[in-house]
């Protein structure tokens, strides 16, 4: 748990005053605080229909199992966590890890599952996955931990789960890779994630061509698990000609060579797939050179940071692809207690409540199983996130961990939507397109997730 008080007391302060006003509206309205606690959380993006282990949930929790794990005031139970603080995805490491810090407050206060408090350990992942595997390995080895939350990029996500998580059967959350890879992994059921598969980006971004009556576009992607992935998805999805297939490696000075094969049969649309660091060096280098044509980014690139560093006037006309953010009491309030918890934050990233909801997730899993034993608590993963059960919402671990226990099916939803688990242990969302106008990202369409699945 953060050592830092003021974190605390602010959280608590701001939650106080939330509830106290819903409980002040439940009583007029002449409703229950459960319904009120539940809000609007599960709004956010349609979140896929789950899949028929959904089911399994209408038991209830398994109570305890008999051994260590299911006593109260045991041990604290550890997650690690592989996330990016250097290399090319840096950005989103302290934004997740803030997002977690509140999961874990949040559980805690509540007694925590089992009645044992989630003490988290971080490690850098520095965007390789050399280093992630690396730090996962000691995290596994040396903190014994029972679950593990990361990486950012896909291939180093992708490499934990190969080289540790499923080796030594340890259930593995990703609450920020996208590559449609990870979803066909070999995994034993032991990889969820709650950020959506970038097969509907691809998709979409190709949509986007297509609308623009375009029938020749190239594509640039960062030379790994992530970017060849989607780079396959959309040469499968364009209806047109894909004259080029160009990938990279991220670090570079120049990206002039790239940029050379992309455009030798003059492309008119390039869809994007890359990280913010080498991306604005290759913007401003495509800009410079004069190559024309336009550009749709993933979404990985739809942040104001990119967009200052790269500079509005060269961005400007662009489109992008990303997951249309949440909406509703649950997404507004945990942005409301990001502010208020961490008011000196440089960043916030959509990452932060997608790692929130991944560690809810998992508390409320392993309180259901019983046990912290990995290949118990995967079982109980869709039961308490999925449909039908009764609603939990942000801010509200304590009624899920009571609801429980009396034996009745709950249905988790935080501030980044629906967590609904597919067969896959993907969640799925609504995909909005974008457009740079006057220096913003502008919403045009929103494409259901419904259609794309």
């Amino acid at each position: 748990m953060s050592d830092d008080s003021t974190f605390a007391v602010r959280l608590k302060r701001r939650r106080f005053v939330r509830l106290s006003g819903a409980a002040g509206v439940a009583a007029l309205a002449g409703c229950s605080s459960q319904e009120d606690l539940q809000g609007d959380g599960g709004d956010g993006g349609d979140g896929g229909d789950g899949s028929d282990d959904g089911d399994d949930g209408d038991d209830g929790g398994d109570g305890d199992d008999g051994d260590d794990d299911g006593s109260n005031g045991g041990d604290p139970i550890g997650v690690g966590v592989v996330i990016p603080f250097s290399g090319d995805l840096s950005d989103f490491g302290q934004p997740m890890l803030n997002g977690l810090e509140m999961a874990q407050e949040d559980i805690n206060a509540a007694g925590g599952p089992l009645g044992r408090e989630i003490e988290l350990f971080d490690e850098d992942s520095e965007t390789n996955s050399t280093a992630g595997v690396n730090s996962a390995n000691s995290l596994v080895n040396t903190q014994n931990v029972s679950g593990l939350i990361g990486a950012v990029s896909s291939g180093v996500t992708i490499s934990i789960a190969q080289s540790v998580s499923i080796p030594n059967e340890i259930l593995h959350i990703t609450s920020a890779s996208s590559s449609p890879t990870i979803s066909t992994l070999d995994d034993n059921d032991l990889v969820f994630r709650t950020r959506t598969n970038d097969r509907f980006i691809a998709q979409v971004m190709a949509q986007v061509i297509e609308d623009e009556g375009v029938d020749s576009a190239a594509v640039l992607y960062i030379n790994n698990d992530f970017g060849a992935a989607l780079a396959d998805t959309f040469e499968e999805t364009f209806s047109g000609t894909t004259t080029a297939t160009v990938g990279y490696e991220s670090g570079q000075s120049s990206y002039q060579q790239a940029l050379s094969e992309l455009y030798a049969d003059d492309p008119e649309f390039i869809a994007y797939a890359g990280y913010p660091e080498s991306g604005t060096t290759i913007l401003n280098q495509w800009n410079e050179e004069g190559y024309g044509g336009n550009w749709v980014l993933h979404t990985s690139l739809l942040s104001q940071d990119f967009l200052t560093n790269v500079g509005a006037d060269i961005l400007n006309g662009m489109y992008g692809v990303r997951t249309l953010p949440p909406t509703g009491d649950a997404t507004s309030t945990f942005e409301e207690d990001y502010a208020d918890a961490y008011p000196d934050a440089d960043l916030f990233s959509p990452y932060s409540w997608n790692s929130y909801d991944a560690l809810v997730s998992y508390a409320l899993a392993v309180h259901h199983a019983g046990t912290t034993d990995p290949n118990t608590v995967k079982e109980s993963m869709r039961p308490v996130s999925n449909p039908e059960g009764e609603g939990v919402s942000y801010a509200a671990v304590g009624d899920g961990f009571d609801l429980i226990d009396d034996g009745t099916a709950i249905d988790y939803s935080g501030p980044s939507g629906e967590v609904n688990y597919d067969e896959n242990g993907d969640v799925a969302s609504d995909m909005v397109i974008v457009q740079v106008e006057d220096g913003e990202f502008v919403d045009q369409e929103t494409i259901p997730a419904g259609d794309l699945i």
